[in-house]
């Protein structure tokens, strides 16, 4: 039997640190020691994506900070004693726990622009709820199985009931992506997660896909709101496609305009993907004025939108309408949006590009409503004539 390959990760390592004004500064976090020190780039500062010239500079400045990394390396490692640093960060891995690493991926998703973190707060609190904290290189295959069969069979919600199959989904995924990043940094040699088979992990049922048609969309539009802004942040996304985390966190700022064509450059919140979407007509109609003041270009587009006003007048909106049968939540908008888009024509990879998927067989889902759209029609023709 070979012996044991042990890992450690490099004494420095790039870091970023976002700014309110949507910049992020590069440092060095240096651990030597048991020690841990930062280093300012200060000049090389990542811009806001909101163009291909802008994600080219940022590649060039990030390549840069890369080969400074490099060079601090190699220069630590001449002037430490040997092993020094390296024996210092086994000691930090062994003791680093699982909380303690949850945390500090939580850390890391923050600086690398991710703004919606609750399901990594779920997270947190289910690992809590199930085991008390061990150290990170105590989680193991069986560790991951009896988290899951806590999930499936012993956890119950506030309301009582078991967790949904895709919550369930979503909180183990967040736990592999948790383990890979601790991979990547060098606290475990491998992702426990990654062991299990399918079967093994929460198979998410394939949900019905709400959406509404046209038809129903000019009801909404001529039916008026108790709460305004929710009317038009969700013909806004009707028409755009954005989900409802990206449109609460829209701001002037990602918004380019270019010979009166409007863009919207986000990096999406569930995928991280930068996707450019561009803004038709019929989705800025629904937005309020574009501030003139610069000071105000980081304002968020939809001021005041708050998650809690969309769960209390978006249903009763939709039912007044005249839309029944259907539940119109707010991710409805962005089903109408994709339906909408291959229902007049437009290919499948162009759908699954406007949308941020990371694979055209996420956007198949989509054609299938279609064709089967399609084969009840030809049926209401078989039945009519």
């Amino acid at each position: 039997m070979g012996k044991e390959k042990k890992y450690s990760k490099e004494p420095v390592k790039l870091c970023l640190r976002s700014r309110k004004d949507g910049h992020q500064v590069i440092y060095l976090e240096i651990y030597i020691d048991g020690k841990r020190t930062y280093e300012r780039l200060s000049d090389l500062v990542l811009v806001p994506e909101t163009d291909q010239k802008s994600i080219r500079r940022n590649d060039v400045t990030f390549k840069k900070a890369e080969v400074i990394c490099r060079k601090r390396n190699r220069q630590l490692k001449k002037e430490l004693p040997a092993g020094k640093y390296v024996q210092s960060q086994e000691a930090e891995v062994s003791q680093l726990t699982l909380f303690n690493w949850i945390d500090r991926y939580r850390e890391i998703q923050k600086s690398r622009g991710v703004r919606n973190l609750s399901i990594i707060n779920r997270l947190r609190k289910l690992l809590g709820l199930f085991h008390d904290d061990l150290t990170l290189t105590d989680v193991d295959k069986q560790f991951c199985l009896d988290f899951i069969n806590f999930l499936k069979n012993e956890y119950k919600t506030k309301f009582g009931n078991p967790i949904s199959s895709k919550s369930g989904f979503n909180i183990v995924s967040e736990l592999s992506t948790a383990m890979n990043t601790a991979v990547r940094e060098g606290q475990i040699p491998s992702n426990p997660v990654s062991k299990l088979t399918p079967t093994e992990k929460f198979l998410p049922r394939e949900q019905v896909r709400e959406y509404l048609t046209i038809d129903e969309l000019k009801l909404l539009i001529q039916t008026p709101c108790k709460c305004e802004i929710v009317k038009n942040a969700f013909l806004f996304a009707c028409n755009c496609g954005l989900r409802r985390s990206d449109v609460l966190a829209l701001k002037w700022s990602d918004i380019t305009i270019d010979n009166d064509v409007w863009r919207v450059g986000t990096r999406m919140i569930k995928t991280e993907r930068l996707v450019y979407v561009p803004l038709p007509l019929q989705a800025r109609r629904w937005m309020p004025p574009r501030p003139t003041e610069v000071e105000k270009r980081d304002d968020k587009v939809f001021q005041g939108l708050y998650t809690s006003q969309i769960q209390k007048y978006l249903k009763p909106w939709a039912e007044s309408a005249g839309i029944t049968g259907k539940n119109v939540s707010f991710h409805v908008s962005r089903h109408t949006y994709a339906t909408m888009l291959l229902t007049l024509g437009a290919d499948l990879y162009t759908v699954s590009k406007l949308l941020g998927h990371t694979s055209v067989r996420h956007t198949q889902r989509y054609a299938k409503i279609i064709n089967k759209t399609i084969d009840d029609s030809i049926e209401l023709i078989d039945q009519n004539l």
